[in-house]
C-alpha cells in the first residue's frame, strides 16, 4: 500500500478550491454551508434528503479517489458493498431463507365456497402458495376441462431458485415472472377463479391497489377473486422476511375500497383472513 503524502500546508487552499468545485458539479448550491454540513458528526435536526444525496455522491467520489491516489481503502458505504458481495456467494443467506421456509405455516384445508368454485371453474389463475400448498390444495379439485396458469413468482424471496415442482402440461402453464408484472397477464375478462394467495403483504400499497383492480377486470361474468392475509397472531405466525407491509384489516379494507371494490368480504381460516370478491 502507498504511503501517505506529508502534509503541505500551501496546497491546502488549492484543495479545498477543487471540492468547492466538485460540490457545484455534484449540484450543491450553498458551498460556503456545505463544509459545516459534512463533516464526521452532523448536527441534529430533520433529514434533508437532498443533504444525504450530495453527501452519499460525495463518499463515494473521494473514496475512489482516495483509492486511487493514496492507496487508503475504500470508505464504510463501499466496504459494506464489498462484504455483501462476499456474503451473497457464500450460500448463508440461502441457508437462512430455507429456513424460513421450511417453517411456513401450512393454510387449512379450502373452505367449501373456493372448493365449489374450483370444481366449476374453466379458466384459472393462481400464486402455489409457500411450497406449493395452495396449489396442491387446489390440483385435487380441478375440473377435468379446467385450464390453470401459475404464477412461479420470482419476486418472492422463497422461490430463490426455479420451482421444478411446478411442471406444466396441456391443462397447466408456468409463467415465471414477478408479482406485479404478472398482473399484466390480467387483460381481459377469461377467468372464473382468480387466486392472489398472501402476496398483498409482499408489494407496496400502490402495487397492491393494481393487482386488485385488474383481477377484478380480468374475471368473466359470476368470476371471483380470493387471497389470504395473515391474522397476525404473533404467538402462531413465524416471522416472514418478506413483508414488505403488516396489513391490519382495516388497512386492506381500505386498500380494496381505494382500488373501486366495494363488495369484498373477509371471514377467519385457520392462522390467516380469506377474503374473496365476486364479479
Amino acid at each position: 500500500m502507498a504511503k501517505l503524502p506529508k502534509p503541505l500546508s500551501f496546497v491546502r487552499p488549492l484543495i479545498f478550491l477543487i471540492r468547492r468545485l466538485f460540490w457545484k458539479i455534484l449540484g450543491a448550491s450553498d458551498t460556503a454551508g456545505i463544509i459545516e454540513e459534512i463533516n464526521l458528526f452532523p448536527r441534529s435536526k430533520p433529514v434533508d434528503h437532498r443533504m444525504n444525496a450530495i453527501w452519499e455522491r460525495l463518499n463515494i467520489l473521494e473514496s475512489h479517489v482516495n483509492w486511487r491516489l493514496h492507496g487508503l481503502p475504500p470508505r464504510l458505504i463501499n466496504v459494506k458493498l464489498e462484504q455483501a458481495s462476499l456474503l451473497a456467494g457464500s450460500g448463508e443467506i440461502e441457508a437462512a431463507l430455507e429456513t424460513f421456509k421450511q417453517h411456513c405455516p401450512i393454510p387449512p384445508p379450502l373452505p367449501e365456497l373456493l372448493i365449489k368454485v374450483v370444481l366449476e371453474a374453466r379458466s384459472i389463475l393462481l400464486f402455489p402458495g409457500d411450497n406449493n400448498h395452495e396449489w396442491n390444495a387446489v390440483r385435487s379439485h380441478l375440473h377435468s376441462e379446467a385450464k390453470v396458469t401459475i404464477i412461479d413468482d420470482t419476486s418472492d424471496l422463497l422461490r430463490y431458485n426455479d420451482d421444478n415442482e411446478l411442471v406444466e402440461n396441456e391443462q397447466v402453464t408456468v409463467l415465471r415472472t414477478s408479482a406485479i408484472d404478472a398482473s399484466a397477464r390480467l387483460i381481459k375478462q377469461e377467468f372464473d377463479l382468480i387466486w392472489i394467495s398472501s402476496i398483498l403483504a409482499r408489494v407496496t400499497p400502490i402495487q397492491a391497489m393494481i393487482i386488485l383492480k385488474r383481477s377484478q377486470s380480468a374475471l368473466s361474468p359470476e368470476g371471483i377473486f380470493a387471497g389470504m392475509i395473515s391474522s397476525l397472531n404473533k404467538e402462531v405466525i413465524w416471522s416472514d422476511p418478506r413483508w414488505l407491509n403488516q396489513f391490519n384489516l382495516k388497512q386492506i379494507e381500505s386498500l380494496f375500497q381505494y382500488s373501486g371494490i366495494e363488495s369484498a368480504k373477509f371471514e377467519s381460516w385457520g392462522d390467516y383472513k380469506l377474503f374473496y370478491v365476486k364479479k
